[in-house]
């Protein structure tokens, strides 16, 4: 598509114009650049750079001043050698463009002009430092009122052009947008982006970016997982961009599209294959599509997308010349911690963590710092560490900066770690009367925390493993063995280890109502070597007490075995307090109990007897607990911080 000619620009003269020029004539023809120290001359350019291309608000008299005295060696007496980079070209620099367009504005004025640029310039120098919290009113200053190009209201000029009489696009609306779609006002959101993209962009009848605002708006529902809505616009904007033959944005519109879930459940979502308008991290998206069981792709398909997605990425930037965003780059380590983590190699997707939390900006609204920091806050979660986790994602530098689609990812997160607490230490009381009502937006599955849920995952792995689990408490677990092989197969398949760990101890457990107790002790210390180092301390521990009743099972001399087991079980006894698994601590306590009676250690079974009833109790109390006070204080942080972001 053949871009339109740009419009004719119209200035329109400010208070901080004079500023800017007195600076420019000031800085480069009263003083010899030598006097200027670098640093000094370097954050000149800058700032002069900024104010001039308009890409911020203006800023007040006070900030300037105050920016101009905080500069590097502001009181630096002598500098080095200056560079004369612009100064030579002064006519076709920037600088020279604007002290040019400023002098023409100004001939146009005409006598009430002239005398409201006064009056102007002199109510901003008095206007006030404004505040951090008063930023987003800075349009208000004196001297920036809207101009209403009217032919009959043009009363600040003598002499017009053409361009002074149009109204031409304005950047106001996208910023409006942008507010109400972090603040989460969708109606208002979608009302200033079609406003943006309805304006004058060119002189042309039909400024073509009617697909820009389809786009935008569709990708808004996606975020807010509105796929319905989101398909018909995409499918609108992809017949808008095929007639005005815009090949990015077709581009662009067909990728998203591929990203909506498919319409039949059955059907696989498709893949993209790379093109030359292809962006990279739309086959990093692919990742996502291999990733869930169902599918019954290998692990290893999805690091071949990450492999190509890289490869594309450095393409992407070096040949095609693509501009650099930097939080692009750090996608595809977030996404490396995912895969790795489901791989069962957690210290690798530690370390995929580290690397996007040392490189991405705190405090920020960076999807992928977000990402990797509640996947590591529900990971201390799962390791029993339950308040340090909610700490840690209720720190200011987490939540300040986020819009409100990712306000509700981390309140769900949140919440998942709180429910996550209440059915390991069995408080169901506390999540039907408290945490049930209290849900944000977001995903959740009953069956991932409470036994007894009979609504399946869909998971041709976990649902399996889940069944077993059931199963055991009522002593069937014997009538699962086929589909648990099943689960076994696929998981081993994929190279979902994590899974594939916990399977083969559910197997052990359910081949000791076999008798098949040497095998399972054998298939159990086959794997102990990758379950020891406590990455997840609740498989560890189940897997220690299974195996130490393997040990006793298969035992041909009691004595020795006895003894050898205690430490498993201390171990076990040790993760389970930890993870504040009251039920399961009571079974492996009274297991050491039995241990010590077989042993003759009559002074420790009656200690661990002891305990064995202390860890009774605390299961009563805790199944009887409605609120407690610090979850109450928890959530009234978290709907204080959702009410504050959304009145920003």
């Amino acid at each position: 598509m053949s871009d339109p000619p740009a419009p004719p620009t119209s200035h329109v003269l400010r208070p901080h114009h004079i500023q800017l020029l007195t600076l420019l004539l000031v800085a480069f023809t009263s003083f010899d650049e030598k006097t200027f120290s670098q640093p000094f001359l370097l954050a000149l350019y800058r700032f002069a750079l900024q104010e001039i291309s308009e890409v911020s608000f203006p800023k007040t008299y006070g900030e300037i001043c105050k920016t101009l005295r905080s500069a590097p060696m502001a009181d630096a007496a002598t500098s080095r050698q200056f560079l004369q980079v612009f100064l030579v070209s002064c006519r076709r620099s920037l600088f020279g463009y604007f002290a040019r367009r400023c002098f023409v504005s100004y001939l146009k004025l005409s006598y009430g002009g002239l005398a409201r640029l006064h009056r102007d310039y002199l109510e901003w120098v008095a206007a006030p430092v404004p505040g951090p919290s008063s930023a987003s009113g800075q349009t208000l200053l004196p001297g920036y009122r809207p101009i209403q190009k009217v032919r009959l209201a043009i009363d600040y000029q003598i002499l017009k052009t053409q361009a002074d009489r149009r109204e031409y696009a304005d950047p106001d609306p996208w910023r409006l947008w942008q507010h109400a779609y972090s603040t989460g006002d969708e109606n208002l959101a979608q009302e200033n982006l079609r406003r943006y993209f309805e304006q004058r962009f060119n002189d042309s009848k039909d400024s073509g970016l009617r697909q820009h605002a389809l786009l935008h708006i569709a990708r808004m529902h996606y975020l807010s997982h509105e796929y319905d809505v989101c398909r018909k616009l995409l499918q609108e904007a992809i017949g808008v961009a095929r007639t005005s033959n815009d090949r990015v944005v077709l581009q662009l519109c067909i990728s998203m599209l591929r990203r909506l879930p498919p319409e039949e459940r059955s059907r696989k979502p498709a893949l993209n294959e790379v093109q030359p308008d292809l962006h990279p991290l739309e086959i990093l998206s692919d990742v996502r599509k291999l990733m869930p069981i169902n599918h019954l792709q290998p692990l290893s398909a999805a690091f071949e997308k990450i492999v190509q997605a890289v490869g594309l990425y450095d393409h992407w930037i070096d040949a095609q010349g693509a501009a650099f965003v930097e939080s692009e780059q750090w996608g595809q380590h977030a996404v490396q911690s995912v895969v790795w983590s489901m791989h069962g190699c957690l210290k690798l997707a530690h370390i995929e963590e580290d690397i996007v939390t040392a490189f991405t900006e705190v405090g920020g609204n960076d999807n992928n710092r977000l990402i990797v920091t509640l996947n590591r806050a529900y990971y201390r979660a799962r390791q029993g560490d339950y308040q340090h986790a909610i700490a840690s994602l209720l720190d200011p530098d987490v939540w300040r900066g986020l819009d409100m689609n990712d306000y509700y990812s981390w309140a769900s997160e949140i919440w998942h770690i709180l429910v996550l607490r209440s059915s390991r230490r069995g408080q169901k009381r506390q999540f039907s009367e408290f945490l049930k009502q209290k849900r944000p937006n977001g995903p959740y599955a009953p069956r991932e925390y409470w036994s007894g849920t009979s609504t399946p995952l869909g998971s041709i792995i976990r649902d399996p493993l889940y069944e077993i689990i059931q199963m055991r408490g009522v002593d069937q677990a014997h009538t699962g063995i086929e589909m648990l092989l099943t689960a076994l197969w696929h998981a081993e398949f994929q190279g979902r280890y994590g899974l594939y760990r916990t399977a083969i101890i559910l197997l052990a457990d359910v081949g000791l109502e076999f008798g098949m107790t040497k095998w399972c002790r054998r298939i159990l210390e086959e794997i102990m070597p990758q379950i020891i180092a406590g990455n997840e301390l609740e498989q560890r521990a189940l897997a220690l007490f299974t195996l130490a009743r393997c040990m006793l099972a298969a035992s041909d001399s009691l004595g020795e075995d006895l003894a050898r087991c205690l430490p498993l079980l201390a171990q076990a006894e040790h993760d389970f307090q930890k993870l504040e698994m009251l039920r399961q601590l009571q079974d492996v306590r009274y297991l050491i109990s039995v241990v010590y009676h077989n042993l003759g250690m009559s002074q420790q079974r009656d200690i661990y007897a002891a305990r064995v009833h202390e860890a009774e109790v605390q299961a009563g109390n805790a199944s009887t607990v409605v609120i407690e006070d610090w979850i109450v204080e928890v959530w009234e942080i978290v709907a204080e911080v959702g009410a504050a972001l959304a009145s920003r």
